[in-house]
C-alpha cells in the first residue's frame, strides 16, 4: 500500500478507481477531503468501495505534500482516523463506517488506535465474530500471545455459539502453546468448553469432527468413542456422517481399545455367556464346565504357553482355534456396540427430521445490520414455536440464542425470549434484558420499558429507575419513560418526588398544552393519592399563569369542587367565576355560564343566586345568537356580490348563478332550550366524568410513534 509521504510525490490523482466510481485527475486539499468524507456520511447503504482507504491515505498525503511539506507522517494518520472517527461518532449506526474504520487501524498497524475502535465497534456489534479473530490477531502481531488469547476469551463470552470463532480460538492455542508441558489439557478444556457452548448447534459438526481428529491424533481411542457417544445424541446436519464415522472407527479398532472397561467387560460377559461359559470356566452356581478337547490344559499362571521355554509347538491348530474364538469375540463386541449406538442415531435421526425444515428455511444464521425477509423471520418464529412445544428447555433456550445472533435488532424476538425465560428459567431473564437493552436495542422503548417493570416486580426499584434513567438519557423526548418513572415513584409510596418530578415535567415541556397536561396529572395525583384538594388547586392556579386561555384548567378546577361529598359549591363557583373573567373566547364563557347555571339548579343552594345566573345565560346567548346571525348574513351577501362580479367582468362565458332560496320561516329563539339539560349536556366533554375527562389529551398525542 502506498504511503502518505509516496503519495505526497505524486501531484494529481489520475482516475483512481473505486468500484463504479472515477475519481478525475485532481488534487484534494484538506477541504476537499472534508467534502468527500461528509458525502460518505451521507450515503448509507451503498456498498464498500475497495480503494477508499487508499485513496483517503494517498490524498492527505497529496494534501500534506502541497500544503504543509512539514506535516508529519503520524499527523497525517491521525488526521484521517479522527475522519474516520467523525463518521461513527455522528451516527453509532453506521455500520458501514465502522467497518471503514476497522479496515483503516488494521492497515496502519496502530495497536492503541486498534483497541480503541475495536473496544467501542464490539459495545455496538459483539456478534460479529469475524472482527474478534482480526482483532486477535492484531495482539498477536503486535503485543503478545497473551493479550490475543484474552481477545479470544472477550469474544467467546460475547458470542459463545459461534462456532467459527471457537474453531479459530482453538486452532490459536494448538499452534502456540504446543510446546507447552499443559498442552493437552489446555486444548482439552477448551474443546470441552466450545462443545458445552456451541456443541448443541445444527451446524456444529466442524466442531465435533475437529474434537474427535484431536483425539485421535493423541491415540485417545476411549475418549474418541465417547464424544461420538455424546454427538449421536445431538441433532446435527450431518448426524448420518457421524455414525458411519463411528461405526469405521468401531471396525478398526481392538474393542478393548475402545470401549471403557465397565463397557468391555459387560459385552464379554454377555459374549461367554452366550457361548454356555464364563471367562473363569465356572458356571453361574460355581460348578466346574468341561472344557472342549482342543481347549487342551491351561498354562501355569504368568506363562502364556504351556510347552517349556524355547520348545516350539508343533501344531499351528490350537493357536488358529483360539485366535477364531477371539475374532468371534470381539466381532460379538463389535455388533453390540454399533447396534447400542445406532439406537441412539435412530432416535437422533427421527429429530433431525422434525427440525429439518425449519433449518432449510435459516438462509442466514449470522448478524447482520440488514433486515432479514419478512419469509426469514417467520421462519425463526415458527421454529421457535414448535421448539417451546417439544418441550426441552435447553434446546429451546439454544435455539432462541441462535435466533437472537441472527435478528438481535429485532425487538420483538427479545421480547419472545424474556416471555419464555421468565416460566422456563426465570434466573436468566436479566442478563437476556441487560443484552438487549444496553447492546443490541439501547433505543428501543418496548424492551426498555419491559426491563424496567420487571425489575420493578421483582421489587428491585433501583435497579428499575436505573433502567429508566438510562432510556431517559438515551431518548430523551420518550415520554413513556418519564411517566413511567413518576409512577414508579408513586407506587413505592416516594410521593415528594412524584411532585418532584412532575415539577420538572412541567418546567420543561415543549409547550403550554403539554405544561397543562402535565399540570392536570399533577393535580389529580395531589388530590387523589395525597387527599389534599387545596393543593391541587394551588397547582391548577400555577398552570394558569402560564396557560390563561385554557378551558381545560378551569374544567379541573371546577372538577375539585365537585369531587367532594357533598360538592363544595364556593369552590365549583369560584373556578366558574375565574373562567367567565378569564382570557376564554365568548362560546367558552358561554359553555361555562351553561355549566354554572346547571350546577346551581342541582346543587346550589341559593335560589336568587340561580335567577340571577339564569338572566345572565338568557342575556349573553341572545347577543351571541344574534352575532352569528349577522355573520352568516354578511357571509351570504359578500358570496352574491362576488359571483355578479364574476358575471360581469368580461368572462365569454356567463356563469349562470341559481336565485337565492327563500330563506326559512324564523321563529323566536328560546335561550332556554339551550338550557335543557338532557339535550345540551352531551353536545360538551363530560366536565364531572372522572374518566371522560382526560379524553381531551389522549395518551397518543404526545407519545412518539415506533
Amino acid at each position: 500500500m502506498l504511503r502518505p509521504q509516496q503519495c505526497a510525490a505524486v501531484p494529481t490523482l489520475s482516475k483512481w478507481s473505486m468500484g463504479s466510481s472515477k475519481l478525475t485527475s485532481q488534487v484534494m486539499n484538506d477541504d476537499a477531503l472534508d467534502s468527500f468524507i461528509t458525502t460518505r456520511q451521507g450515503r448509507k447503504g451503498r456498498r464498500h468501495w475497495p480503494g477508499l482507504n487508499l485513496v483517503l491515505v494517498c490524498v492527505c498525503g497529496i494534501a500534506g505534500g502541497t500544503t504543509d511539506t512539514a506535516k508529519t507522517k503520524a499527523d497525517s494518520a491521525t488526521t484521517e482516523l479522527e475522519k474516520y472517527w467523525q463518521v461513527v461518532r455522528s451516527n453509532p449506526a453506521d455500520f458501514t463506517g465502522w467497518t471503514y474504520l476497522l479496515q483503516f487501524v488494521e492497515q496502519e498497524n496502530n495497536l492503541t488506535a486498534a483497541r480503541e475502535a475495536f473496544d467501542k465497534f464490539f459495545s455496538y456489534y459483539p456478534y460479529c465474530y469475524g472482527y474478534w479473530k482480526k482483532y486477535a490477531d492484531m495482539e498477536k502481531k503486535l503485543d503478545s500471545i497473551e493479550k490475543a488469547e484474552e481477545t479470544f476469551e472477550r469474544g467467546v463470552a460475547a458470542i459463545p455459539l459461534s462456532v467459527d470463532l471457537w474453531i479459530h480460538y482453538i486452532n490459536f492455542v494448538k499452534t502456540h502453546f504446543k510446546d507447552e508441558d499443559y498442552y493437552y489439557v489446555k486444548v482439552k478444556n477448551l474443546f470441552e468448553r466450545a462443545i458445552e457452548s456451541s456443541g448443541q448447534d445444527f451446524r456444529s459438526d466442524r466442531l465435533w469432527d475437529m474434537f474427535v481428529t484431536w483425539e485421535q491424533e493423541n491415540k485417545n481411542l476411549k475418549e474418541v468413542t465417547a464424544i461420538y457417544e455424546r454427538v449421536l445424541q445431538v441433532p446435527t446436519q450431518l448426524y448420518g456422517h457421524h455414525f458411519e464415522k463411528f461405526q469405521e472407527h468401531v471396525k478398526s479398532h481392538a474393542p478393548k481399545d475402545i470401549l471403557s472397561t465397565d463397557e468391555f467387560l459387560a459385552l464379554r460377559q454377555q459374549y461367554m455367556e452366550s457361548m454356555g461359559k464364563n471367562a473363569g470356566g465356572s458356571g453361574e452356581d460355581g460348578s466346574h464346565m468341561e472344557l472342549d478337547d482342543d481347549d487342551g490344559e491351561a498354562p501355569p499362571p504368568g506363562v502364556d504357553d504351556a510347552l517349556p521355554p524355547g520348545v516350539d509347538d508343533p501344531s499351528q491348530e490350537k493357536e488358529d482355534t483360539r485366535a477364531l474364538k477371539n475374532d468371534n469375540e470381539a466381532k460379538y463386541i463389535r455388533d453390540k456396540v454399533v447396534e447400542k449406538r445406532r439406537t441412539l442415531f435412530k432416535a437422533n435421526e427421527e429429530e433431525v427430521g422434525r427440525r429439518w425444515a425449519f433449518e432449510e428455511g435459516i438462509k442466514r444464521p449470522y448478524f447482520h445490520v440488514k433486515p432479514l425477509e419478512r419469509s426469514q423471520l417467520k421462519n425463526w418464529r415458527d421454529y421457535l414455536d414448535f421448539e417451546v412445544a417439544s418441550g426441552s428447555s435447553a434446546r429451546t433456550i439454544i435455539l432462541f440464542e441462535r435466533c437472537m445472533i441472527a435478528c438481535a435488532l429485532y425487538e420483538d424476538m427479545w421480547i419472545k425470549y424474556v416471555k419464555y425465560l421468565d416460566k422456563a428459567e426465570p434466573e436468566r431473564v436479566n442478563d437476556v434484558f441487560r443484552r438487549a437493552c444496553t447492546i443490541h436495542l439501547m433505543r428501543k422503548p418496548n424492551i426498555n420499558l419491559a426491563w424496567a417493570a420487571y425489575e420493578e416486580k421483582q421489587g428491585r426499584y433501583d435497579e428499575a429507575v436505573e433502567v429508566l434513567s438510562g432510556i431517559q438519557e438515551r431518548i430523551p423526548d420518550l415520554l413513556e419513560a418519564t411517566l413511567r418513572r413518576i409512577n414508579l415513584e408513586r407506587r413505592r409510596g416516594s410521593f415528594d418526588k412524584v411532585e418532584e418530578l412532575y415539577k420538572e415535567l412541567i418546567t420543561k415541556a415543549a409547550s403550554d398544552r403539554m405544561a397543562t397536561h402535565y399540570a392536570c396529572k399533577l393535580a389529580r395525583f395531589i388530590a387523589k393519592v395525597r387527599s389534599n384538594v387545596e393543593g391541587a388547586a394551588e397547582a391548577l392556579k400555577e398552570a394558569l399563569k402560564r396557560d390563561p386561555t385554557n378551558s381545560q384548567i378551569y374544567m379541573q378546577l371546577a372538577e375539585l369542587g365537585y369531587q367532594k361529598s357533598p360538592p363544595d359549591e364556593a369552590m365549583v363557583l369560584s373556578a366558574f367565576e375565574m373562567a367567565l373573567v378569564g382570557d376564554l373566547s365568548p362560546s367558552e364563557k358561554l359553555t361555562f355560564l351553561q355549566r354554572k347555571l346547571e350546577f346551581l339548579e342541582d346543587f346550589g343552594t341559593d335560589v336568587e343566586k340561580i335567577q340571577e345566573t339564569f338572566e345572565e345565560y338568557n342575556k349573553v346567548f341572545k347577543i351571541q345568537a344574534t352575532a352569528k346571525k349577522r355573520a352568516a348574513e354578511d357571509d351570504a351577501a359578500s358570496g352574491d356580490k362576488k359571483a355578479k362580479t364574476e358575471m360581469n367582468g368580461g368572462d365569454a362565458t356567463a356563469v349562470a348563478t341559481p336565485a337565492p332560496a327563500a330563506p326559512a320561516p324564523t321563529t323566536a329563539t328560546d335561550p332556554s332550550a339551550q338550557y335543557n339539560y338532557a339535550q345540551s349536556w352531551g353536545s360538551y366533554p363530560q366536565a364531572y366524568g372522572y374518566q371522560q375527562q382526560w379524553n381531551t389529551y389522549p395518551a397518543t398525542s404526545y407519545y412518539p410513534t415506533h
